[in-house]
């Protein structure tokens, strides 16, 4: 896998993004926090200094100029004040106390800087050659000048250490998120590859591959779900339509091999007017038995296509029912067969009542034709808890249960029904019709017999 991938993909990117967006919320975190702690250590010298200040000028008020120069050069003498700065001066100008040079007074806050000495404590004398220092500075009663100051080193040294703290933090979170970005990427990249090679090894001819999932649930295992219940689908497909033209080219071969020998008999052998004519209607019946098989198979195609959805309305069930009841009754009897109904009134669904009636008639017409004389016969309607259901039911031979998921293929025949007319379309097309209205068809076995039972879903009820 090249380098150069990675930083093209879109995990990447949106890492990256993530990263920038995060990193400046963290500068700007961090500035706060700079600014408040730079802000803290700053009131805390002002507060030091203007109570030095207070103290020196309480002990001017009682003693004079030289009491507070006494009190200064105590200070100083001490060393307890290392980093503090003192400037004393007459109301002539002139430096009476301190170790701070003379300077102009001026009244208030100043920040300043003096020439480092050699001993002076706190910092680098090779950093600076001056030490800055925030001072005050007040003009006495007498017009006598005091100034008080404080080294800023510690100030500026915690904002250093602030600084340093920060670049080293901001540069781990850099590191860490280009890490965590590559690493999201080079994962993200291996899955994609996987989907690809799925792809790549379908579009050579491997239907059976599929996309592999590693069971976290997440976006590209939905994704590569999704994409196998696809390729589920279009295998089936290709499979039945493999299935399709293999039945067609079997089926359809020994009626159109009949029609050739029948064609090249009568330009041999015919004699007169009359044999041609016995050919010509045996042509034209296997033709017709050969169009019906291709009709058949266009409807079914046009069903599954959904384009006959458009024309769906309210369709009263009941009457449906009814008037495949009233056509097929007739005919049961004619075979000797007993056609019982039991069909509730007022029973209305969301379809196409053509197809509704089609589906119904195959069904039926299976059950009279593929059993024997003396089968009870029985076909209702009924509300059930979840919805309509129809039953179509009958006392013949059944269906073996391995079989019953076959049926509906296109062509499938039972050996026994091998010898009766028909295409082997029948149950397909009402497979297709239920598909497209959302029923569910079940097959069961009725003791003796075959129990068509058909669920009409809720959602589809008018």
């Amino acid at each position: 896998m090249r380098p150069n991938r990675i930083f093209r993909t879109t995990g990447f990117r949106l890492a990256a993004i993530y990263l920038g967006l995060f990193g400046l919320s963290v500068l700007i975190l961090l500035g706060v926090i700079y600014w408040i702690t730079s802000d803290a250590l700053r009131q805390q010298l002002s507060v030091t200094i203007e109570r030095e200040v207070a103290a020196l000028v309480e002990d001017h008020q009682s003693g004079g100029p030289s009491y507070m120069a006494a009190a200064i050069e105590q200070r100083l003498a001490s060393g307890q004040h290392p980093t503090t700065f003192y400037l004393l001066l007459g109301s002539d100008g002139r430096k009476i106390a301190g170790n701070l040079p003379s300077l102009s007074p001026r009244d208030g806050w100043q920040e300043l800087s003096i020439p480092r000495r050699g001993n002076d404590a706190g910092g680098d004398s090779e950093d600076s050659d001056e030490r800055q220092f925030l001072g005050l500075g007040t003009v006495l009663p007498d017009r006598a000048f005091l100034l008080v100051g404080e080294d800023t080193f510690r100030l500026v040294e915690v904002q250093e250490a602030i600084i340093r703290a920060f670049g080293w933090a901001f540069g781990v979170m850099v590191l860490l998120g280009a890490i965590g970005g590559g690493l999201l990427s080079l994962g993200f990249l291996r899955r994609i590859d996987a989907i690809n090679r799925t792809s790549r090894a379908i579009m050579e001819g491997r239907l059976a591959d599929r996309v592999p999932t590693r069971g976290t649930d997440d976006e590209l295992d939905r994704l590569a779900r999704n994409l196998n219940e696809m390729l589920d689908q279009v295998q089936a497909l290709m499979e039945s339509l493999r299935q399709v033209s293999n039945e067609i080219a079997h089926d359809l071969r020994t009626p159109l091999s009949h029609l050739r020998q029948r064609l090249e008999g009568v330009r041999r052998e015919a004699r007169c007017m009359e044999d041609y004519e016995g050919v010509v209607d045996q042509a034209v019946a296997d033709t017709d038995a050969i169009l019906k098989t291709f009709t058949a198979l266009l409807r079914i195609a046009q069903i599954e296509a959904g384009t006959r959805k458009t024309a769906f309305s309210t369709v009263d069930l009941s009457s449906v029912f009814q008037s495949i009841a009233d056509a097929y009754a007739v005919v049961a009897e004619d075979r000797g067969q007993t056609f019982a109904t039991s069909i509730e009134p007022n029973v209305s669904v969301w379809g196409d009542r053509d197809l509704l009636m089609q589906m119904l008639a195959n069904l039926v017409e299976n059950a009279i034709r593929h059993t024997p004389e003396g089968t009870q016969i029985n076909f209702s309607l009924k509300f059930g808890n979840e919805g309509p259901i129809g039953i179509i039911a009958d006392s013949g031979p059944g269906i073996p249960a391995e079989a019953r998921e076959k049926v509906f293929q296109r062509f499938f025949r039972l050996e026994r029904s091998r010898g009766i007319a028909g295409n082997g379309l029948g149950l397909s097309l009402v497979a297709a019709v239920a598909d497209i209205h959302g029923f569910a068809i079940t097959l069961a076995d009725n003791e003796p017999g075959l129990m068509v039972r058909l669920d009409f879903a809720p959602g589809a009820c008018g």
